[in-house]
Parts: structure tokens; sequence; C-alpha cells
């Protein structure tokens, strides 16, 4: 399976590819040909929606941290979805949004940043899990409706926590979240993603 992007040089996928349907038919001779499910129109969530569930998804993961970290949220991204033997688009795309933590967060304490994101999404019935085989901190959690939710710690201290929201529309001519607004970018014009700001608390 692959993805394609609805918008021009997405930074990365923020989050996994949705798995698409792939379902394996007879044909009239007796070969098997795979062929890849397209998603109803009429199940799609519309891009103000999927924009306002990201947002919930995100809030609720700092919802139990405190003190509440400084960051900023990128702009939403839209991956078209495809896969089978031809790669053929499966009728839907992917929503994603990152969230980049600016507080500086002392390595002692990333266990106790993730256990209170985990209690944050426990709280609202998501099903929570270490991510088997991750070299990074990382926590990962599936709602209910099939979105999905990480925080991640890299190498340099830098933490993202991204969210996803599956079967939007597929839109090619445009934007699907409207005009967007530029993503902050550091003096060597590099993302602005490496945190900066102390804390009395995280930064110690």
């Amino acid at each position: 399976m692959s993805t394609s992007p609805n918008k021009p040089l997405p930074r990365r996928l923020a989050a996994s590819a949705v798995p698409g349907a792939l379902v394996f038919v007879l044909t009239a001779c007796g070969a098997v040909t795979d062929v890849a499910q397209p998603k109803a129109s009429a199940s799609l969530v519309p891009p103000e929606q999927a924009v306002r569930r990201l947002d919930a998804l995100l809030e609720d993961s700092l919802s139990q941290v405190q003190p509440r970290p400084r960051y900023w949220d990128a702009w939403p991204r839209s991956t078209e979805q495809a896969g089978g033997i031809k790669d053929r688009s499966l009728g839907y795309a992917t929503a994603t949004r990152d969230r980049h933590i600016m507080t500086k967060i002392a390595p002692a304490k990333y266990a106790a940043l993730l256990d209170m994101v985990g209690q944050g999404w426990k709280a609202k019935g998501y099903t929570v899990a270490t991510p088997a085989g991750s070299a990074l901190p990382t926590l990962a959690a599936r709602t209910p409706d099939g979105s999905s939710i990480t925080v991640t710690v890299f190498e340099f201290g830098n933490i993202d926590i991204s969210a996803a929201v599956p079967h939007i529309p597929v839109i090619r001519d445009r934007d699907p979240f409207g005009t967007p607004t530029p993503d902050p970018v550091a003096a060597n014009g590099n993302l602005d993603v490496l945190p900066r700001y102390d804390d009395p608390f995280w930064s110690h």
C-alpha cells in the first residue's frame, strides 16, 4: 500500500496511513485479482469536520499534562490513500496534524510526560499502547471512531504529537483545509521544532 499527497511536498506523514481494504475475487478464468475497495462518498468525513477532530485529539493529549507545555500546531495535511497491485486510489485521504512541543523537557521527565499523555487518552476511552520495536520514547492510541494519535520524543529533544483522521474526500485542485498558514521556521530555514522555552518543572 502506498500514499500520495494531496498537496505539494508535505514534510512527512504524521501518522501511519490507514490500511486499505483489499478483496481477492475469482475471475471467470479462475485467476485471482486484487481489487482496491473505494470508500463510499457518503461515509467520508468533510475536511472542516476532520480538522475539528484533529484539534480535539491534540487537546485530549495535553488534557492531563501539568504544567501545560508551550507548543505550536502545524497546518493540517491531506494524504491520498492507495492500494492493490496497481496502486489504485482507494477514494479517500487521511487528514493529519502535528503539534510541536516548544517547552524543553528534560530526559528524566520523558516518562512522566508520556504517562500524563496516556492518562488523558485513557480518560477519553482511547486504546493506548507502546509501539513495539520503537527506538524512541513513543506512545500511541486509537479512538473508537478509527482516528489515531501518537507522541514521539526525538533524539534532539523535540517532541511531536501527531493526530490522524481517516476517510476524508480526495481533493487535488486545492488545499482541502483552506489557505495554508505558513509554519514557523528557524534562522537556518528548517522547521522551528527544537524546544527553547525553560520550565521550572519540565526542564530540570
